[in-house]
């Protein structure tokens, strides 16, 4: 398919350009990235609010209202939903519904921030990934922040993680299957965000569906669901949403090492919300690791400045 065909005329709007066609904006990348970041970790602290709910059900009704909500926006904008490299995209949707299979496992069954920071090992992993698969180079800056915030990820989880058990396993599980879920996305070439993040949901919400009628045939029924839970599941969809379309512009922005990076500001956010809104307040050491984070930020944020003004000069 010619790329030309996603920038043409629909209703009297531009289309969006595919993703290769948006590259090489670092700053642009990390704020996309940023703003994922929040919005995943708000749907994080939703799902922990109803972990009185199957983590499967939760899991299919943020992955069933995230597909219609990406429909809506995509029709909205006038985005394409083209698939060009069909093999790479169903490796980036399995992949990303693995890990969310692990996420809303790991989010009903360990503290917030706990689960947060093992789900955040992505980086680490897509750092390596993207040397192996994509040749991208990793800067000495961008290995500096991804060790920062390596250590200040141990530092954060000392006091209360206590080696995590299953939970841990599977949240570091979920970690892995999203760095395979944003290399392949990286690799995409003529897709725009929005049809990456449709068909993604679409794939999920049927891996979802099928946990949920397994969970039912050997747990029986669900707790009763009450109008808050509704209200709950709706800005838990709405959220994921945001996020996802986010970091999916993000990845088609700059590299995948310092993009993915950047998603460590989520354990911050996390350890926020675990003090303000369920009462977990972070010990010494943790607050040391959270020091480091926000180094490991700015270390980014200086490699995104530099390579964007050598791209100027």
């Amino acid at each position: 398919m010619d790329s030309d065909a996603h920038t043409k005329l629909r209703g009297g709007r531009p289309m969006n350009p595919p993703l290769a066609a948006r590259r090489d904006a670092p700053l642009r990348a990390i704020a996309f990235m940023l703003t994922g970041a929040v919005s995943f970790a708000v749907m994080n602290a939703l799902a922990r609010s109803m972990r009185h709910l199957p983590w499967p059900m939760l899991g299919f009704s943020r992955a069933f209202m995230g597909l219609g909500l990406a429909l809506a926006f995509a029709r909205a904008r006038g985005a394409s939903l083209a698939i060009v490299d069909r093999r790479r995209m169903w490796q980036r949707s399995l992949a990303g519904s693995t890990g969310m299979l692990c996420t809303f496992y790991a989010l009903t069954h360990m503290p917030l921030a706990d689960a947060t920071a093992l789900l955040n090992t992505t980086p680490l992993w897509i750092a390596l990934l993207a040397w192996l698969f994509l040749r991208e180079p990793v800067s000495g800056r961008v290995l500096a922040a991804l060790g920062v915030a390596f250590a200040g990820v141990v530092l954060v989880e000392r006091p209360g993680l206590h080696g995590g058990g299953f939970a841990g396993a599977v949240a570091l599980g979920a970690g892995c299957a999203g760095a395979l879920a944003m290399i392949n996305l990286r690799r995409l070439s003529g897709e725009t965000p929005e049809a990456v993040v449709v068909h993604f949901s679409a794939v999920a919400t049927t891996v979802m569906a099928v946990g949920s009628a397994g969970w039912f045939a050997t747990q029986g029924a669900p707790p009763t669901v009450t109008g808050v839970d509704v209200v709950r599941v709706l800005l838990m969809g709405a959220t994921a949403t945001l996020g996802q379309l986010a970091i999916t512009r993000a990845y088609a922005l700059d590299k995948a090492a310092r993009v993915g990076a950047a998603g460590w500001a989520q354990v911050v956010i996390a350890l926020g919300i675990d003090a303000v809104v369920f009462g977990r307040r972070p010990e010494g050491v943790a607050l040391a690791g959270i020091a480091l984070l926000l180094t490991s930020g700015a270390l980014l944020v200086d490699d995104a400045r530099r390579d964007q003004r050598a791209q100027r000069a």
